[in-house]
């Protein structure tokens, strides 16, 4: 007998459809135009997260695996194709596809009828009340379906400035997927240390653990590997345009730390070393294969971060003493904004979190608005915020990094944050991202944040949640905000997803791309414009 699904939601905003389990548009749709997409927005919106839930169970009938928390959802690829106005298309043309991608994974948990497989980030097993996952299965398998890999999409692999480039999926173990550009099917797994390197000591790329956001400067792609044990440390390393990888730095910790993206400036590579740590020198991740299990949950205010800061010229490689420390005050952060080089100062954005709790708020049940108990409180999302290295060259020792910005009030909360990316490694002046006004239980609003003044412009829409905007410059313009934001909004009220595209001077809507009643884009991660 089916259950009949909630009809209530958190004030009236649904968008428990975009946690549902989305079947997968194989054969290209038309969109519905309204508006006018601008001449030079011509190329492919990719988009990767989550598009179901729930895996059937054969042996079990009305039983199913239920995932625990949305960084844990089963991938699922999008591609929009964007056509400016032509003679055959006035307004322009959006063609929508999608892909699951990690097919032989569902397979294996229903053979296993439900059984934990592998790591993951939080799956928790109902029956054992034990976690068992790590944001993707992390295994030897050798289906290329067989992991779980859905946080960040790059269109041109291994660097935007190669002709030879393709469509890499990252998460945040140290595994890849190569997919199809065209079809996005899931082609091939890899790792960074399969990739090329002169180094004698490669094996060092070998570890669990890497950045699902990479780090680029002039066609180089800068990531870390993270290797737990006696010998933890974090491998920092470059990967040029013919894949060939080189190690910048190899460095000892005493604590290990969830870092889901880092900084780089034209001299330096930084990593943030935030109260994320995995107890007992990272061996509990290896114990119990997911994230969530192995993180210290106790937060500590005593506990300063540490900004661990890395010359790119290679000099830290075998002399760690060129290796400069900075510490501050206690925070949590999964999004870095820009770093630039300020004279002898460093200069850091990110999107910073009081603390760590919400990595333990972002289960399904919590974010689905039939389920949710509350909305998500502006007061623990994260708040834009300036940091300040100073006199690098001149620190011997420890250095002390200084807060010079924040955006103050809870209103102004950002995340999941995108600069015109002509600013990136320069000083910017804006910044955009997903907001929370306190509306629903998941994020509600699109906000344009100016950095100078910290004054903020908002796009809304009643029962309309966004993802992550991309900004498209106008090749014409002349200012920093001369463009457009991309970005795939569930229409909660009328159950479908749309393509919306804002001015990203006025935060006005120019145009929308809607589908058809019933078809979701699920509430994902990432995604990137590949331009033609």
């Amino acid at each position: 007998m089916a259950v009949e699904k909630p009809t209530t939601h958190v004030n009236n905003w649904p968008n428990a459809a975009g946690f549902d389990d989305l079947e997968d548009t194989t054969t290209p749709i038309s969109l519905k135009i309204t508006g006018r997409i601008p001449s030079y927005v011509h190329g492919s919106l990719f988009r990767t997260g989550p598009g179901s839930y729930t895996v059937p169970l054969t042996n079990k009938p009305g039983q199913s695996f239920n995932v625990y928390h949305w960084f844990d959802g089963f991938a699922q690829y999008h591609k929009f194709d964007v056509s400016p106005p032509s003679a055959d298309c006035p307004n322009g043309r959006v063609m929508y596809r999608s892909k699951s991608g990690c097919d032989a994974l569902k397979a294996e948990i229903d053979e296993r009828d439900g059984s934990p497989v592998h790591t993951s980030f939080a799956y928790r097993d109902p029956c054992k009340t034990k976690f068992a996952k790590f944001f993707t299965k992390y295994d030897r398998s050798d289906d290329v379906t067989a992991s779980n890999i859905s946080v960040t999409i790059n269109p041109k692999f291994p660097s935007p400035m190669s002709g030879d480039s393709e469509l890499v999926v990252k998460t945040d173990t140290n595994q890849l997927l190569r997919l199809n550009s065209e079809t996005l099917e899931p082609e091939e797994r890899f790792t960074w240390g399969a990739l090329k390197s002169d180094d004698i000591e490669k094996a060092l790329l070998n570890g669990p653990l890497s950045a699902a956001h990479s780090c680029f400067d002039e066609g180089i792609e800068f990531n870390y590997v993270l290797n737990f044990g006696k010998n933890m440390s974090y491998t920092i390393f470059s990967l040029d345009r013919t894949r060939n990888t080189t190690i910048h730095a190899v460095i000892p910790v005493s604590r290990a730390v969830y870092i889901h993206s880092f900084f780089l400036t034209k001299k330096y590579i930084v990593l943030c070393l935030w109260q994320a740590n995995f107890k007992y020198r990272g061996l509990a991740f290896l114990w119990n294969h997911n994230a969530l299990d192995s993180i210290d949950i106790t937060w500590n205010p005593n506990t300063n971060t540490e900004w661990i800061v890395v010359p790119r010229d290679g000099s830290a490689r075998h002399d760690n003493s060129k290796i400069k420390v900075f510490k501050s005050d206690p925070f949590f952060c999964f999004h870095s904004i820009n770093a630039y080089d300020d004279g002898d100062d460093i200069v850091l954005d990110l999107s910073q979190f009081k603390d760590h709790r919400i990595l333990w708020n972002l289960t399904v049940e919590a974010l689905r608005s039939d389920t949710a108990t509350g909305v998500l409180d502006p007061d623990v999302a994260p708040k834009y915020t300036r940091w300040r290295l100073p006199g690098v060259s001149k620190t011997t020792k420890d250095g002390v990094a200084v807060l010079e910005a924040q955006s103050a009030q809870n209103l102004h909360n950002i995340e999941l944050p995108t600069i015109n990316p002509a600013k990136s490694l320069a000083k910017q002046k804006y910044v955009y991202g997903i907001n929370t006004d306190g509306n629903s239980s998941f994020f509600d609003k699109l906000i344009k944040l100016d950095i100078d003044t910290l004054e903020a412009k908002f796009w809304s829409e009643n029962a309309c949640s966004p993802s992550e905007a991309l900004f498209v410059a106008d090749p014409n313009g002349k200012e920093e905000d001369d463009g457009v934001l991309l970005t795939v909004v569930l229409d909660g009220l009328r159950n479908r997803s749309m393509l919306v595209i804002l001015d990203a001077r006025t935060m006005n809507e120019l145009c929308r791309a809607t589908m058809p009643t019933d078809k979701i884009v699920g509430h994902g991660f990432h995604g990137s414009v590949l331009l033609k």
